[in-house]
């Protein structure tokens, strides 16, 4: 069958409701990634978070083979050190901004999800999978190159140090049922045609809940994450914010009338 988006830009930016949709569109090469959808994925994530009527991401791949199956190799012909060293600090922005999203980002992954791949998921705050999925940065098998230190570092977060050294020093791939015990993964579907229903699912359950307490809890991971260890977290902003909100003394009043709460973000 013809994929619909064959013929389409390679990365695809569209809004359905409240919800901002990029889908990695290169399925002739597994969506390999080029560093124009690198960028073009960073501007989505600025303009979810400039438009208050929007209120997810929602990352996928097209053609059910592929997430991302990496950066595109034929990037890096002719590189040098130094290109290697621009080329990581790139990649870290790019997760950087993923990661700092402002609003719930949404991973769905349908077949393989590699190198850069892998990373760019490792930024989303839910990850759902058919059961085919499959995790990997078999750099030890295939380019023989690296990773940055804060890409490592982001990959330890949600995976753990012993799995991600096994990973990568064996380039071994982490099956969808492994991710979902490791805590990356937040759901597995029943099948790889049940996946579309339960992204429709935690899509709108993302996009439904009160703005401000999902980038309080955000923003505190973040600074968590960020602190040395053993240091205080200094959150009397972000609480202040909430409970101070128009939409927490909205909320109070709505519980106690049994009334619905509509959401504002202020």
């Amino acid at each position: 069958m013809t994929d619909p988006h064959a013929t389409e830009a390679p990365l695809l930016v569209e809004r359905h409701g409240p919800a901002l949709h990029v889908t990695f569109n290169r399925p002739e090469a597994r969506n390999a990634m080029t560093f124009e959808m690198y960028a073009g994925l960073a501007e989505a994530v600025r303009t979810l978070d400039a438009d208050p009527a929007l209120r997810v991401l929602v990352l996928r791949g097209a053609g059910g083979r592929a997430f991302i199956a990496g950066t595109d190799i034929a990037q890096f012909r002719g590189f040098t050190g130094e290109d290697g060293v621009a080329y990581e600090a790139r990649i870290d922005e790019v997760l950087g901004v993923v990661e700092n999203a402002q609003k719930p980002v949404l991973a769905i992954i349908d077949g393989h999800c590699v190198g850069g791949g892998l990373g760019i998921a490792a930024c989303a705050d839910v990850r759902i999978a058919a059961p085919n999925a499959s995790f990997s940065v078999p750099i030890a098998r295939t380019l023989g190159n690296t990773l940055s230190a804060s890409t490592l570092a982001r990959l330890v977060g949600v995976l753990g140090r012993a799995r991600v050294a096994s990973m990568l020093l064996t380039a071994r791939a982490v099956k969808a049922e492994e991710a979902l015990t490791s805590g990356f993964l937040t759901e597995v579907a029943e099948s790889a045609e049940a996946l579309d229903e339960r992204a429709a699912y935690w899509t709108d359950r993302l996009a439904s809940g009160a703005p401000l307490t999902q980038w309080s809890i955000k923003e505190n991971l973040r600074r968590i994450a960020a602190r040395a260890a053993g240091d205080p977290v200094d959150d009397s902003d972000v609480v202040s914010r909430v409970y101070g909100s128009a939409d927490f003394a909205g909320a109070v009043e709505a519980f106690l009338g049994k009334t619905d709460m509509t959401w504002t973000g202020k």
